[in-house]
């Protein structure tokens, strides 16, 4: 007999950090904290606590964190020397960059052909300047070095055979092309570091302090998990609206597609199931000023919950698009959509008559009857009803245009497009009905809404993605995710060799991330001949082995 499987989620949010433990899919136990957040590692402790984990043989603890996000949106990253080799053909200038940089020179071609050398009076410059300050954090991009990393892997070798104490990283590693996004993605990468090394050990030597042995996991942006010290840290933005996608996904019949709104307290976050997958977006993740490479689910977040706050305005109210504290049923400083819920006894917690009496404040004193509160209330959860409505009609239009949404629609050709709604988060009971009457769907919500993202993170599974480009010309292979780079072998046209060599790579990959590579989807190789003198000289490959999103299971009811 299999031991039996004790999962732990674990979602920290803007407001509140829920955390369920889930044994063979049933929930066990569940937990609400405040998030603390000047200390994440501190509430992340606490639910951990609240669920009494200690004294269970728990086998996975898997933590949804905003603590990078956080960093980023707040500008708390230390200073990063970025170094790139644009070469020509581009203006940088063209670009809003959010950090300063240093050209370099030194160019190579889209092929990866080196068409001039760096300059060696440039890079004894640099030393000069790193020898003054030996601990700088630097990260040197080349524009085609995904194609091939020689300047920016001789510059690293120079400046750390002078400079050892040096912190680099290297555009190559996000091999994919977009100069622009990887230069940021690194840049992102190293100024985050530290921060998530200094979180990741704390939390890891808390947890084996209480004697759990349990194997520690990081909700990443596309959905998937990896083992806390095996995480690129800025992949870990946006975990808490993927923490939603899949938590929905946990408690819904297989293979139905829907629209996902989970309301928290700060935000609201609306996500798209097809057929029972996530809708992985094609484009990088975009946080703040920056654009990156980062893999991430088509989601979007809303700047309104259940905690917004509501202000008077002249003779009618205005929801802001942030939260001045709790609600005000729950000792806050003013009234937010969760007073007009718990006034209209759609939700369970809360002082009822202190959202009474904070609702109050929004009316003229010649309208403060419970007739007048009633309708307040009414209208307070059709305007956020109504601010999420439009949202999530402006996004379907942006999932249309997804290149896996229209191969999905091609291979569903009868199914209805449509999809219902559902609604998660400790805002569902008191939004359904409103959200349904803007949009004119059904509205569905779980058994769990108000720990769904904790379950998404206990029950989501590793994603894996390996992109093989082969040039058998210049038999030379990389791999877009990794920057992996090396020589090939093989024939100058190859066929069936090439999929088993795309197969021997990722499982080097995924032992290297501590990923067990399961359902595994090799998608249809891409071969373009390469001609010279009107002869097939090589070709030119591309193809890709993926693990895509999802769950280890349905929640057991």
């Amino acid at each position: 007999m299999h031991p039996k499987e004790i999962q732990v989620g674990i979602d920290v949010g803007g407001t509140f950090t829920d955390a369920v433990l889930i044994e063979e899919n049933v929930i066990f136990e569940k937990a609400k904290v405040a998030t603390q957040a000047d200390n994440v590692l501190g509430t992340v402790l606490q639910a951990l606590e609240a669920l009494k984990i200690y004294h269970k043989p728990v086998t996975r603890i898997t933590v949804s964190t905003t603590l990078i996000t956080n960093a980023i949106l707040q500008q708390r990253l230390p200073q990063v020397d970025l170094l790139l080799f644009p070469g020509s053909g581009m203006s940088l200038n063209a670009f809003t960059w959010p950090v300063t940089y240093q050209v370099l020179k030194g160019e190579l071609d889209y092929r990866g052909r080196e068409i001039s050398p760096p300059d060696d009076l440039e890079w004894r410059r640099l030393l000069n300047r790193y020898q003054e300050s030996p601990k700088s954090k630097v990260a040197i991009v080349g524009k085609f070095s995904h194609r091939n990393d020689l300047h920016e892997h001789n510059l690293a070798l120079f400046l750390h055979k002078h400079c050892p104490n040096l912190e680099m990283s290297l555009g190559h590693e996000w091999g994919q092309t977009n100069f622009y996004r990887r230069s940021l993605s690194t840049y992102l990468n190293l100024a985050c570091a530290e921060i998530y090394q200094t979180f990741a050990q704390q939390l890891q030597q808390a947890v084996e302090q209480k004697g759990c042995s349990a194997q520690i996991n990081v909700l990443k942006a596309d959905g998937g998990i990896v083992p806390l010290q095996k995480l690129r840290p800025v992949e870990s933005i946006f975990s808490g609206p993927a923490a939603s996608v899949l938590g929905s996904l946990a408690q819904s019949e297989p293979g139905q597609s829907f629209v996902v709104v989970d309301i928290g307290g700060t935000t609201t976050d609306i996500g798209l199931i097809l057929s029972g997958e996530p809708l992985l977006s094609a484009h990088g993740a975009q946080i703040g000023a920056f654009s990156t490479l980062v893999r991430t689910l088509a989601v979007r977040s809303i700047p309104y919950g259940g905690d917004s706050a509501i202000l008077p305005e002249a003779d009618d109210f205005k929801i802001a698009p942030y939260r001045l504290g709790p609600a005000y049923c729950l000792g806050g400083p003013t009234p937010t959509p969760t007073d007009a819920m718990r006034y209209l006894n759609l939700i369970p917690y809360g002082d009822r008559s202190k959202a009474e009496q904070g609702l109050l404040q929004l009316l003229p004193e010649k309208d403060r009857d419970s007739l007048h509160l009633q309708q307040l209330s009414e209208n307070i959860l059709m305007r956020l009803a109504d601010s999420i409505s439009q949202a999530v009609e402006s996004l379907n239009k942006e999932w249309k245009r997804e290149p896996a949404y229209k191969v999905w629609e091609v291979l569903h050709p009868h199914d209805d497009k449509n999809f219902h709604i559902w609604v998660s988060g400790g805002g569902a009971p008191g939004l359904a009905k409103a959200l349904s009457r803007c949009l004119h769907i059904p509205v569905k919500i779980g058994d769990y809404p108000e720990v769904s993202n904790a379950i998404g993170a206990a029950l989501a599974r590793s994603t894996f993605s390996c992109t093989l480009h082969l040039d058998t010309f210049m038999n030379r292979y990389r791999i877009e995710e990794t920057g992996l780079q090396g020589e090939w072998l093989g024939s100058r046209k190859p066929h069936k060799e090439v999929e088993g060599f795309l197969q021997e790579i990722a499982e080097k990959i995924a032992f290297d991330q501590g990923i067990h590579l399961k359902e595994v989807q090799i998608q249809p190789f891409d071969f373009f001949p390469i001609v010279k003198g009107y002869q097939t000289v090589g070709q030119i490959i591309r193809g890709s082995l993926i693990v895509p999103p999802g769950v280890r299971g349905r929640l057991v009811p």
